[in-house]
């Protein structure tokens, strides 16, 4: 995060750090939903996970330097998982990790939106 961080409002603050921490978890479960057990039987994890990871770590070195190009990209890249995890949840008969996805997902794409929203309101360009 930025050096200014103690200049921006509290909502903005926060809006950033959910944002993050959650994007955290979600790389966290990317990588758990990739371990053997989980995945169907003959399937190499070492091809699933940069699969499930890459799109998200594109975001990690913008995220780091608060971008806010970075921010709206994660909104973007987010839909894809949201999208997956919400068709795993109906296939799975509602199982409690792809809830979890699923909320996490929805968590991002809304406090990166506000993120953006607050910060473009301050007078700071992408």
């Amino acid at each position: 995060m930025q050096a200014n961080s103690a200049l921006k409002p509290k909502k903005n603050l926060y809006a950033q750090y959910l944002t993050v921490s959650c994007y955290v978890l979600l790389l966290l479960m990317m990588i758990v939903t990739t371990l053997p057990g989980m995945i169907p039987d003959g399937s190499s994890p070492w091809v699933i996970l940069p699969i499930k990871l890459v799109p998200l770590l594109i975001l990690l070195p913008g995220l780091i330097q608060d971008q806010l190009r970075a921010y709206i990209w994660i909104c973007f890249i987010v839909l894809f998982y949201f999208t997956q995890s919400v068709v795993e949840t109906f296939l799975s008969s509602g199982a409690n990790i792809d809830f979890f996805i699923t909320a996490l997902t929805v968590i991002i794409f809304l406090s990166a939106m506000f993120y953006i929203k607050w910060e473009r309101s301050l007078g700071r360009n992408l």
